[in-house]
């Protein structure tokens, strides 16, 4: 009686906190207002919007470190015999599979190098990042390499949805509801998540680097 009334009251809290899912669903609106912006050569919508990112991206980060027990890295990311050994064996995950944290930390990356590269950009034009004067010489290699990163961002973008359709239809297991929500089915925390205002405390530091980081930035001498 003890020991079911015990397993009956066992806590659920949301596997993913709401800093989890809000820089999630930021993501796919931010990028797709990236190339947009890029399309259409709005680069004053396209330079603020990189600007967010890299603040989405670092919050997120951190939050790695000092957030919520499913949102660390320490609790998700495996060593090559743990992906094997999902790959081999599969399992039930509450928060990320093996392969998905591969997938957490590639989009990390590649969205840390799409803006951070941005700021370094120059098309000798329309557009110099603020840092373009730092990049010196590099600043062209910068630029081609922002064009290549966007490309391999996209194939990273079809495979994560290819994956999430495989994992949300043919395994039916709820990875939309969940990040929408917080938990779903089996997918729920054991342990309460940490306080949000880590997270925007975090925020507004980065931020206030960014800020910091442009204003002292010289300005790319003009050749016209």
């Amino acid at each position: 009686m003890t020991t079911a009334g015990a397993v009956g009251a066992e806590a659920q809290y949301p596997v993913w906190d709401r800093v989890v899912r809000t820089i999630h669903w930021y993501f796919p609106l931010a990028i797709g207002t990236m190339w947009w912006s890029g399309e259409q050569g709005r680069m004053d919508i396209h330079e603020w919007v990189g600007y967010s990112m890299i603040v989405a991206v670092l919050t997120r980060i951190v939050w790695g470190f000092i957030g919520s027990e499913a949102a660390r890295f320490g609790h998700f990311l495996t060593g090559p015999s743990g992906v094997w050994r999902y790959l081999r064996q599969g399992g039930k995950h509450r928060g990320h599979t093996p392969l998905g944290a591969l997938s957490v930390i590639a989009l990390l990356i590649l969205l840390l190098a799409q803006s951070v590269s941005g700021t370094m950009s120059s098309d000798d034009l329309l557009f110099e990042g603020p840092f373009s004067y730092w990049a010196g010489d590099w600043a062209g290699a910068v630029t081609e390499w922002h064009e290549t990163n966007w490309r391999l961002l996209q194939v990273f973008i079809a495979l994560h949805l290819l994956a999430i359709g495989w994992y949300q239809f043919r395994k039916k297991e709820p990875l939309i509801q969940a990040m929408w929500r917080g938990r779903s089915g089996t997918k729920f925390s054991q342990t309460p998540p940490s306080p949000q205002w880590r997270a925007v405390l975090t925020a507004v530091a980065v931020v206030g680097l960014l800020g910091a980081l442009i204003a002292v930035a010289p300005e790319a001498p003009s050749y016209y």
